[in-house]
This record gives structure tokens, C-alpha cells and sequence, in this order.
């Protein structure tokens, strides 16, 4: 249960490496996939992006502190951002990419865990849109 907590705070968190995002109220969809699981797993939340959520510098500093997975940023090109995961503790690790306008994203984010000695890979695809001002 602590390893989907992880790869969801992940899933969730990766759409914000992107600094072109309008900030604002924003509502983002994960749909989880792995070879073996009965059904997708979808989860929607909504929250407030921050010009300061946008930075993934300072977005990453945040996350380093929750868990020991550690996100690195490796391309930029035009609305274009993909990085890099590892979380050495649960044996997690994966690369993600994500398409960014200022209100909507669309990503990917790609991980193999050691499952007990077996690779599971799973999928994890994010869309965000903007829905307007954050709510107070």
C-alpha cells in the first residue's frame, strides 16, 4: 500500500516539473496500469498550482523531504519536459515525459519496481487542465 501511495504522490507530482503552467486552480487525472492488475486505477484531485508550485527546483526540494525518491529533471524542449525517478528504498525507478500548454498537461510517467525479486512495470498517465482561479 505504501509503494501505490508513493507512485501516485509521484504520478500526481510530476506534472508540475513543467514551469509554463498557468497557475491556478487545476484538476489532475492518473489512470495506473500494470500487467496483472484486474483494471486500471483512476484517481482525480484538484488543486491550487502556485507560481512557486511551478519551479521544479523548489517543487523538488518539497518531495526530497517526503520520501526517498528523488526526481530529476532531464530535457526541455519547446512545451516538451522529461525527467528521471528513482526511489532506491522501495526499489522503484522510471523515466516520464509531459506536454505542457498554459492550461492543460498531458504525461507519462514509465516505472519498473522490485516486487520481492520480480519486475513489475507500471504506467501511469496523467491529464491536467486548468479550471480557473485557486479557490480560497
Amino acid at each position: 500500500m505504501q509503494r501505490l501511495a508513493c507512485l501516485l504522490l509521484i504520478a500526481l507530482s510530476a506534472p508540475v516539473l513543467a514551469q509554463e503552467m498557468e497557475p491556478g486552480e487545476w484538476e489532475f487525472t492518473t489512470t495506473m496500469t500494470a500487467p496483472g492488475m484486474p483494471q486500471p486505477h483512476a484517481m482525480t484531485n484538484k488543486r491550487c498550482v502556485t507560481k512557486e508550485d511551478s519551479d521544479p527546483s523548489r517543487w523538488a526540494d518539497k518531495q526530497q523531504g517526503k520520501s526517498d525518491c528523488k526526481v530529476s529533471p532531464s530535457k526541455k524542449s519547446g512545451g516538451t519536459y522529461s525527467w528521471e525517478v528513482s526511489c532506491p528504498s522501495s526499489g522503484m525507478k522510471g523515466t516520464g515525459t509531459a506536454r505542457v500548454t498554459s492550461s492543460t498537461v498531458d504525461s507519462e510517467l514509465r516505472l519498473v519496481a522490485d516486487m520481492g525479486g520480480q519486475k513489475m512495470e507500471m504506467l501511469n498517465k496523467t491529464t491536467g487542465k486548468r479550471l480557473g482561479a485557486c479557490k480560497k
